[in-house]
């Protein structure tokens, strides 16, 4: 599975997570990703066969339902709290990286259109 970092997550995230051979973006690594609007970045995404992993649970979630009701696909939508991966703790973000180190472990069946929480 490929992830894509939303800009809330940090680039450290998705560098430690490559260097044990996962592919993944951050796009607040990446000024032309970190500039993409919230649809634009699933889009990206989507065509990059990538599984975004935001804390913007309001927008994505309306464009999930939306895409849903159009006939748009994603590849795939991670929700994380921002109380549970608090970027002021000294844990962030290897504490994010060992939950998708974890859910990358057993990830979703489904390839398309699914949504989870990351715990």
């Amino acid at each position: 599975m490929r992830l894509l970092l939303d800009v809330h997550h940090s680039p450290r995230a998705a560098h430690l997570l490559r260097t044990e051979g996962y592919e993944v973006l951050a796009a607040a690594g990446d000024i032309r990703l970190a500039s993409l609007g919230d649809e634009d970045l699933l889009r990206f995404a989507t065509a990059e066969a990538r599984t975004v992993v935001t804390e913007n649970v309001n927008d994505f979630d309306r464009i999930v339902r939306t895409w849903a009701t159009t006939g748009e696909h994603h590849a795939g939508v991670v929700f994380t709290s921002p109380r549970r991966f608090h970027r002021g703790r000294l844990s962030y973000p290897d504490d994010l990286v060992v939950a998708l180190r974890s859910f990358l472990a057993d990830p979703p069946v489904e390839t398309l259109d699914w949504v989870r929480w990351l715990v």
